[in-house]
């Protein structure tokens, strides 16, 4: 290697490593932009506990990078490891694959015959993937695009006939798809464009084949679980949540910013040197055009595009993504031919507009919240671990989901919730939160002993025990282990109650007569008919809540017009119910005339009860769920969870939980419906009384059902089948990367002249 490349390689490191040393050079913990700190538990989580399938610390129970590409956070581990700090893993990671996607360009150019000194050190500079580093603080997308260049150069070593050049290739399309996967699509795109011509070649055709079977061997360990498990997964639709396609759109005012004028300033320079040199291949500025107005988003004239898949799985600006690369190859393509001055001339003023850009862009990086700090060391000195805490009101920043890394204590505030097996039910509580509604049964659900907020507020029944700075913490007595009072079936209904929700009816043939009532809610259909017959033949306890006329087990329901007035009971104090009207109308609902009367109106049954077999139907009429939630009555919901619920006795000792493993004791009468704090999901192993557990899953909340018949213990392990897959993948990585290391090794191929005749 010549001296002049040898220099160029140690600036290209330099300026790398200039760009990131504010972030190595933070102090612990540091206060990170919007992801930052979600990342970076990530990274403290793998050094202190190595890689479990499965943690505590975030939501209720988390599968530990099953759903995030784990090549930037495997990296930043070893590097955290080697230089004492999590926060230096995370920098020198970035670090690291600035320099490689720098020096994969140089040698993409190189092989292309291109300018090639220019373009990496605008590719360095170019203010997009600071800002993703910087200010959005999305760690491995930003590693994804500092990784690009190496996508298309392995894509280009696809064209060569030599067998190193496949496995080097593999290596390093790998290397990125292990990065992250929203910047696959994207650069796929770019680099079959940008390469048609020499990929459709039959040798090219040849190796792509052979290096699409390696990339699937080398990552295999992660995307075979993640495709298998998909169905776990809370992957938006971007196009049909409003507010998060407008957030992840590019507003036009962008390009008014030091960062997009810089950048634009740039581009318009270097489209109009290729307009007069005519030496830009169209296809790039064409592709950069395309990306850029898919990156608007909503602000775009035609936002229903993004409503196909696979855009509709894509925040639009990432396919600003692409621009990183695109616009240093064009810069390449511009200075091809030029004379050397005019080559230094136009990279200096090109790279100063840059710098220019990168100087203007406001970067603050502040302290980690001393409050956050006081309030960590609070929940550090609280005994158990069969808890979590909560942090409200949700901010724009990652900062709540570091906390668990400084008082070693499980929170509801994690971070990405797309991989979040319990993630709908979390964000009903959210909501329920934000819009004042009784949120309580889910955090008891969660089991969120401490409920810590810096508003004048709190959910109901938590009571305050603490003042920190400027938090308060509320308490209240939760249990990881919960009887659960009643399943709801059918139709959903969100009731300010503690219930479990079954959205497979035949789930139903799990749950043993007398652990739970049910509530089936609307018509069911004959399979569903039958399942609900065998329940309650057993000895269960079935409320139908039809919602028009229909028919089960014979009994007929019949539309009427509802008179409060002529309510009548022995049982309950019918004066209590809310008024039968809607919006001023005659209230209209269900009534029924078999069954022996609970409720009358008039000389129809609006509550009554039928035994089936061992069990009991009763039969609710007047749309009363319907009507106790829009009349808020508190009375009707009570007699519906009365009829329903397990009022034997219940009461949890105690237990132990930690990653991928708890155990607990319990006491109860009879056959119990128990939910646990542990999100479902199929790997749980679990254990009643020594005796494998047939389990459900409350639809609700996200959670873990177990039925049991009598008091004991309840044990739970995470054992994953595809945990193997990695110690394959691990060899395929020692193997090929060995190959390739032994085939480039600069000593192994000696060449010969040979004087010619």
């Amino acid at each position: 290697m010549r001296k002049r490349d040898i220099a160029y390689i140690i600036l290209l490191s330099a300026i790398s490593v200039i760009l990131f040393l504010p972030l190595f050079s933070l102090n612990q913990p540091p206060a990170l932009s919007v992801d930052g700190n979600g990342h970076l538990f990530k990274i403290h989580k793998l050094m202190t506990a190595g890689w479990k399938p499965w943690i505590e610390d975030w939501y209720a129970g988390f599968p530990f990078l099953r759903f995030y590409p784990p090549a930037s956070y495997l990296l930043a581990a070893s590097l955290g490891k080697l230089f004492g700090a999590d926060i230096r893993g995370y920098a020198a990671t970035l670090m690291l694959t600035s320099i490689v996607g720098a020096l994969a360009l140089w040698v993409y150019l190189g092989r292309t015959g291109k300018e090639r000194y220019a373009a990496p050190v605008l590719f360095l500079l170019f203010p997009w993937h600071i800002g993703v580093a910087y200010l959005e603080g999305n760690f491995p997308r930003a590693n994804s695009i500092d990784l690009a260049p190496l996508f298309l150069l392995s894509a280009l070593w696809l064209t060569d006939h030599r067998r190193r050049y496949l496995f080097a290739a593999s290596l390093g399309i790998s290397i990125v798809v292990l990065t992250h996967h929203s910047i696959i699509i994207p650069l796929t795109l770019t680099t079959l464009v940008l390469l048609w011509e020499e990929l459709k070649e039959v040798d090219a055709l040849s190796n792509s084949v052979k290096a699409a079977g390696l990339v699937t061997v080398l990552t295999a360990f992660w995307y075979v679980p993640f495709f298998m498990d998909m169905r776990w997964t809370n992957f938006w639709n971007i196009y049909t949540d409003v507010w998060l396609f407008r957030g992840y759109s590019i507003r036009p005012e962008y390009f008014l910013q030091p960062a997009g004028l810089t950048s634009l300033l740039l581009l318009s320079l270097v489209i109009l040197g290729g307009v007069v040199r005519r030496n830009i291949e169209w296809r790039k500025p064409a592709l950069l055009l395309v990306f850029t107005y898919l990156s608007l988003g909503a602000y775009s004239p035609t936002p229903w595009i993004h409503s196909i898949p696979p855009l509709s799985m894509i925040p639009p600006y990432r396919w600003m993504d692409m621009a990183n690369l695109l616009v240093p190859l064009m810069v390449s393509d511009l200075l091809t031919g030029m004379t050397l001055r005019r080559k230094y001339v136009t990279a200096s003023l090109l790279t100063l507009i840059l710098i220019i850009g990168i100087v203007l862009t406001p970067v603050e990086i502040t302290h980690y919240p001393r409050d956050l700090i006081e309030v960590s060391d609070f929940l550090k000195e609280q005994s158990g671990s069969d808890w979590r805490f909560v942090m409200y009101p949700l901010i724009g920043e990652a900062f709540y989901s570091y906390m668990p890394a400084l008082c070693g204590k499980a929170t509801m505030n994690g971070w990405y919730h797309e991989g979040n097996p319990a993630g709908k039910g979390e964000w009903t509580m959210w909501y329920l939160l934000d819009t004042g509604g009784n949120a309580t049964p889910y955090l008891k659900a969660y089991a969120v002993r401490f409920f810590i907020t810096s508003l004048n507020t709190s959910p109901w029944r938590y009571h305050p025990v603490a003042r920190v700075g400027n938090y308060t913490v509320y308490e209240s007595n939760v249990s990881f282990i919960q009887r659960v009072n009643f399943v709801l079936v059918g139709k959903f209904y969100e009731m300010p109650l503690d219930y479990a929700y079954i959205e497979n009816p035949s789930e139903l043939e799990l749950l043993p007569p007398g652990a739970a009532g049910v509530i089936y809610v609307g018509q069911p259909s004959g399979k569903v008919e039958k399942i609900l017959r065998r329940f309650t033949e057993r000895g269960g306890r079935v409320l139908w809540i039809p919602e028009t006329s229909g028919e089960l087990f014979g009994i007929r329901a019949e539309m009427a017009p509802i008179n409060g007035f002529a309510l009548s009971s022995r049982a309950y104090n019918v004066s209590r119910f809310a008024p039968f009207s809607y919006e001023g109308r005659q209230w209209y609902g269900p009534v029924f005339k078999m069954g022996r009367p609970i409720v009358k109106a008039g000389n129809k049954i609006l509550i009554g009860e039928v035994r089936i077999g061992r069990g009991r139907l009763y039969l609710i009429g007047g749309n009363l769920l319907f009507h106790a939630l829009y009349w808020n009555s508190s009375y009707e919901l009570g007699l519906l969870a009365t009829l329903a619920g397990n009022t034997g006795k219940f009461k949890y000792i105690g237990g132990n939980v930690s990653d991928g493993m708890y155990r607990a004791r319990f006491e109860t009468s009879g056959p119990t419906l128990l939910r646990v704090s542990e999100a479902y999901y199929p790997y749980w192993h679990i254990e009643v009384n020594g005796r494998e557990a047939r389990v459900l899953r409350d639809d609700r909340t996200g959670l873990t059902l177990v039925p049991v018949n009598g008091s004991g213990e309840i044990e739970g392990e995470f054992r994953d089948p595809l945990l193997p897959m990695r110690m394959y993948s691990t060899i395929a990585w020692l193997i090929i990367s060995l190959y390739v290391l032994f085939e480039f090794f600069p000593g192994k191929r000696v060449k010969i002249k040979v004087k010619a005749p």
